[in-house]
């Protein structure tokens, strides 16, 4: 900032040029009054240019202390996490071994790194092996930390949207209507390429009373049975849950995709309903805002809500 404070005192001595016209007094071909008009609007405009900057650079600052200091207090909190993982689920049980594969390791890099990219942090937990999936866990505290409920999703959903490519969204809303044809192949995608984020999952079928477009007598195959979500079961945070995954994905597939999408975890048994087709219940109607939090939590609230639900 200092380099630009002798600008207002250049100008008023002519010494800068201004499209090979001096602006000191030597410039006989201005009138006399233009030419002061014309000094008195550079140098105002330089003040507010030089002003404006310092501003911006004082705000960026700012805005990087805050950042560095939110960053310390999540790596105190994961470094300490990383040493205590819990023994069991969040509902007392044994935690479910996964042994991912290649496929699945490659999965949750492409995740992670894109996550990484929204949240601005990344985990030093290996890419690979048996440390992967929960090094994409850190960089999801990440996404949330000092945040709340409504910024937590609006990074997730650019986390999806950074996923798919504009011409694969529009593909997307042309070809696959909420009809059974749309919301059955929705369904058999999930079930095929996301068990390495929720785990074991299958297919099942909806008729008319659980969603009224589907005709009399007709059974879609548009439903899918998360057996134990694994998101909900390592991360063992409610608000991880609604933040990161059950309130950014309806809205992803409703609003930028067209396809209605109604996530329904369950905190009893961590298991999870995804009901492609059917419009998701308003939030401040949804019996999970009042979720208290898992006791393994390290975040955990001792009484009401959980914290990350607001």
């Amino acid at each position: 900032m200092s380099a630009l404070a002798p600008l207002p005192l250049a100008l008023t001595r002519g010494a800068l040029p201004y499209q090979g016209v001096a602006l000191g007094p030597e410039a006989r071909s201005w009138p006399r009054a233009g030419g002061r008009t014309a000094r008195a609007v550079c140098i105002s405009a330089t003040c507010m240019a030089v002003c404006a900057a310092q501003r911006a650079h004082r705000r960026k600052a700012t805005t990087l202390r805050a950042k560095e200091g939110r960053y310390k207090s999540l790596e105190a909190f994961l470094a300490a996490q990383r040493g205590s993982s819990p023994a069991t689920d969040p509902l007392g049980g044994p935690m479910t071994s996964y042994n991912d594969g290649p496929a699945d390791l490659l999965f949750i890099a492409i995740f992670r790194q894109v996550m990484s990219g929204v949240a601005g942090w990344q985990s030093p937990l290996a890419f690979w092996g048996q440390e992967a999936y929960d090094g994409m866990l850190e960089v999801a505290h990440a996404q949330q930390w000092g945040k709340t409920l409504q910024e937590t999703e609006d990074s997730a959903v650019s986390v999806i949207d950074n996923l798919l490519p504009e011409e694969g969204k529009a593909r997307f809303r042309t070809a696959l209507k909420p009809d059974k044809f749309g919301t059955e192949l929705n369904a058999f995608i999930t079930a095929v390429f996301f068990p390495f984020m929720v785990g074991k999952c299958e297919v099942e079928e909806r008729t008319q009373q659980d969603l009224p477009q589907i005709p009399e007598a007709e059974a879609w195959n548009c439903a899918v049975k998360i057996e134990k979500c694994r998101w909900l079961e390592r991360s063992g945070c409610v608000g991880m849950c609604a933040g990161l995954c059950k309130r950014p994905m309806q809205r992803m597939f409703g609003e930028v995709l067209g396809m209605p999408l109604s996530m329904e975890p369950s905190m009893e048994d961590l298991s999870c309903t995804m009901v492609f087709g059917k419009e998701p219940t308003k939030w401040d109607q949804d019996d999970l805002r009042e979720q208290p939090c898992f006791s393994t939590c390290a975040t955990a609230r001792q009484q009401g809500a959980c914290p990350k639900l607001t």
